[in-house]
């Protein structure tokens, strides 16, 4: 079997649930996520590369783990792969017969041209005159991390390329003669991993060719409030920038200042959303009006602003120390 062309993916953390989406829109994920690797597993190339956490965790759904074993039979190709922290006490007694789990008790699938490894104390009869690749699943820049990789002590061989999992993003670089990658999350599971998710394709000259999925993104959407006065103009601009995000997940942050009296709707701008998902996050405060606080009798406002200009400081930290103590007196949320 010659490889000419190699798929490498990771973390899909199959059975993950975010708890804030309502189950029927958990399920209607699912079962997106298993069109997406139909598609994914579709793709024209020789041996796919899974790098661990392919569930979320032990505890995932026959019917979860059936639609994904389906998948790899109708792929037929090798797919080969390590275990993730997530997945580390999962079995894998159903899987297809061209599902290959490599640890350190079978540590090496060969082909005629590239052999591929996992991370093993001694690397057995290593052919130098053929290409190498080797498949790990951790951290290797942050030492902290419980899954630290030290490459130092994993690297005692040369490897043409280093198919990585664990960070949810893309990111590829190279140590002396190895290149590497992440491939990153194949789907994101909540609103720390917005942007692109994807997978790789790998070519004779190892060079990792990342390929963004069309599928449903979390997005963070910052909607700032200050000088929108009328309500109705604010519902407007609102959903103006949701207009295109209606197939997304979608998190809205309300920052900016609102007068005295302001009242903004948030259920009536939910309720007037017609997307996937939507939830708010409000972050707004009400201009202060110092002018007014200084002329309030027997007030520990009037009399803050009173010390605070009269203090021998700059104009700019006098109005951030106002702000904030004005904040504190009011009970809002603190702007530092």
């Amino acid at each position: 079997m010659i490889i000419k062309s190699i798929l490498h993916m990771a973390d899909l953390h199959l059975g993950a649930k975010n708890i804030k989406l309502p189950a029927e829109k958990q399920k209607i994920l699912m079962q997106e996520h298993i069109e997406v690797l139909a598609k994914v597993f579709s793709e024209p190339c020789d041996i796919a590369l899974i790098c661990g956490d392919l569930f979320h965790s032990n505890f995932v759904s026959p019917k979860i783990k059936k639609s994904f074993w389906q998948e790899v039979e109708t792929f037929a190709k090798p797919v080969l792969y390590v275990s993730g922290n997530h997945d580390e006490k999962v079995d894998f007694v159903d899987a297809p017969t061209n599902f290959y789990l490599l640890n350190e008790t079978n540590n090496v699938f060969r082909t005629e041209n590239i052999d591929f490894w996992c991370a093993s104390q001694t690397y057995q009869n290593f052919d130098a005159t053929k290409k190498n690749v080797l498949l790990l699943h951790g951290s290797i820049s942050n030492k902290t991390d419980n899954d630290y990789l030290d490459l130092s002590k994993i690297l005692t061989q040369k490897f043409d390329y280093i198919a990585l999992g664990h960070e949810h993003n893309f990111w590829q670089g190279q140590i002396g003669h190895s290149v590497l990658a992440y491939s990153g999350a194949l789907f994101a599971n909540g609103f720390d991993e917005c942007g692109q998710k994807g997978y790789i394709l790998v070519e004779d000259d190892f060079r990792p060719n990342f390929h963004p999925l069309q599928q449903r993104n979390f997005k963070i959407l910052i909607f700032s409030i200050t000088d929108i006065a009328e309500i109705g103009v604010l519902q407007s601009k609102f959903q103006d920038q949701l207009a295109n995000e209606k197939q997304n997940i979608i998190r809205v942050v309300f920052s900016g200042y609102y007068q005295e009296g302001q009242e903004i709707n948030f259920d009536k701008l939910k309720s007037d959303y017609d997307g996937f998902y939507l939830e708010f996050i409000d972050k707004t405060k009400m201009k202060i009006d110092l002018e007014k606080y200084k002329n309030e009798p027997l007030s520990f406002k009037a009399e803050f602003i009173k010390l605070v200009e009269e203090a021998s400081l700059s104009e700019e930290d006098k109005n951030k120390i106002l702000r904030i103590g004005i904040e504190a007196l009011q009970g809002d949320d603190l702007s530092i």
